[in-house]
């Protein structure tokens, strides 16, 4: 997945809160998902070592977002198409299990069950701005 993606991010109503975040590809981009999730755990649980989650728990991270979408530039269309969350989370799950490397997935989950974890390091962006 080689292709330019935007992020826009929305964590409440309030609109002085959006953010967006520019990426060459859709790998950097879902890379930074899991990576603003890791950044909130360590904030939570600053005295843990090492980080653990389930994909679940990540998209309740995602879910907790007002706006969480991805604009995704389609060569065949020369423009940007909006991906929701549904998607972005679909993608994850694509990535994650490619890489071997997923957070496990629970059984009222319609993809299939790994027993994975997802260590990440370092941010991968390359922009963040307000929009």
């Amino acid at each position: 997945m080689s292709m330019h993606t935007i992020l826009l991010l929305q964590s409440t109503h309030n609109t002085s809160g959006r953010t967006y975040y520019d990426f060459d590809t859709v790998t950097l981009a879902l890379d930074h998902v899991a990576s603003l999730y890791e950044q909130k755990l360590q904030r939570e649980n600053p005295q843990s070592g090492q980080i653990q989650y389930r994909a679940e728990d990540l998209f309740r991270f995602i879910d907790s977002y007002k706006e969480f979408v991805a604009l995704v530039f389609e060569p065949a269309h020369q423009s940007y198409l909006p991906r929701d969350k549904e998607w972005i989370k679909d993608r994850l799950l694509a990535h994650f299990s490619q890489q071997n490397s997923a957070p496990p997935i629970s059984s009222h989950q319609q993809h299939h069950h790994q027993q994975h974890q997802k260590y990440h390091q370092g941010n991968r962006f390359h922009n963040s701005r307000r929009w």
